[in-house]
């Protein structure tokens, strides 16, 4: 009886995890960029206080989206040969670059606010910003929950993934990949 010459789903699953979990790091560093931009567009006194807490958003919003752009071309040069895994990864791609797209929008939206030459402008742009920056976060939102419900699915996935005939159980001590 022949046996797949491939790499296992085990395998695979510990690639794919591999990938998905370089997320969390650029996640969370921005969402500490964030909340520094939250705390200094509060504190704001003066258009220049709020542009600069702008510029910072930006600069943030830029750096995730390209290590997002980074994560979709990692998931693109995985190599899988279980084609429920390669579903899977090409759903997250979808997610993830969903993601940054709607990233971009809201980093345009602020890009409003720190183009502002004067209060007045600011004024005239606010409800702009507002409408796209609200959609924005919205579809972020959505996008974020699809993002959980999925990773949830691959962790089901693979962590109910049974040896086949002829391939080792993972050594004692050792689990399924769990992506966050």
């Amino acid at each position: 009886m022949l046996t797949s010459c491939g790499p296992s789903t085990v395998t695979q699953c510990n690639a794919f995890a591999d990938v998905i979990n370089q997320a969390q790091v650029f996640k969370d560093e921005f969402e500490t960029e964030i909340d520094s931009f939250t705390q200094q567009a509060q504190g704001a006194e003066s258009l220049g206080d709020i542009q600069t807490a702008a510029s910072q958003y930006i600069d943030a919003v830029e750096k995730v989206v390209v290590s997002i752009d980074g994560m979709v071309t990692s998931l693109n040069d995985l190599e899988l040969a279980d084609e429920e895994l390669s579903n899977y990864r090409n759903g997250y791609a979808d997610i993830i670059a969903g993601s940054a797209e709607e990233l971009n929008v809201a980093g345009e939206a602020m890009q409003l606010v720190a183009n502002a030459e004067s209060e007045t402008d600011l004024s005239n742009v606010l409800e702009e910003f507002q409408g796209k920056a609200n959609t924005a976060f919205t579809n972020l939102h959505t996008l974020s929950q699809n993002e959980a419900t999925l990773v949830s699915d691959i962790n089901t996935y693979c962590g109910a993934e049974v040896p086949a005939e002829g391939e080792a159980a993972p050594a004692e001590g050792e689990e399924a990949p769990a992506a966050e």
